[in-house]
């Protein structure tokens, strides 16, 4: 008469791995996380989009910047451009209340890109 399987055992393998996703992507997540929480040692200081798999990108990595073409099948250097002034050799502490000043003197290519963000 009731020689049909039941369900529980199958409901409960299922609650027991969707409980487990959330642990599994935060298990993950701080496995990753090396560089939580201090400075990234590689930082994308901006972008932009030429098509719809196609970018340029200013990447910044221990005092250096590049500048590089992003496709979907490649990434390619476009340029190296001036090296960035430790926050040391600035022209000293910035005074409350006031914006920081960058340490490198203006780039035409990151002027354009302050100018396409804010007129979209």
């Amino acid at each position: 008469m009731n020689d049909a399987p039941s369900v529980w055992p199958a409901l409960l393998a299922f609650v027991a791995v969707a409980a487990l996703i959330p642990v599994a992507l935060w298990v993950l997540k701080r496995l990753q996380g090396g560089t939580t929480g201090g400075a990234r040692p590689v930082t994308l200081a901006g972008g932009l989009t030429l098509g719809p798999r196609e970018r340029v990108v200013v990447v910044e990595a221990e005092g250096r910047r590049w500048m590089l073409g992003v496709t979907g099948q490649s990434i390619s250097m476009l340029a190296e451009l001036d090296r960035i002034a430790p926050a040391a050799e600035a022209d000293g502490p910035t005074p409350p209340g006031q914006p920081p000043v960058a340490a490198f003197p203006p780039n035409p290519f990151a002027q354009m890109l302050d100018r396409l963000k804010r007129h979209g």
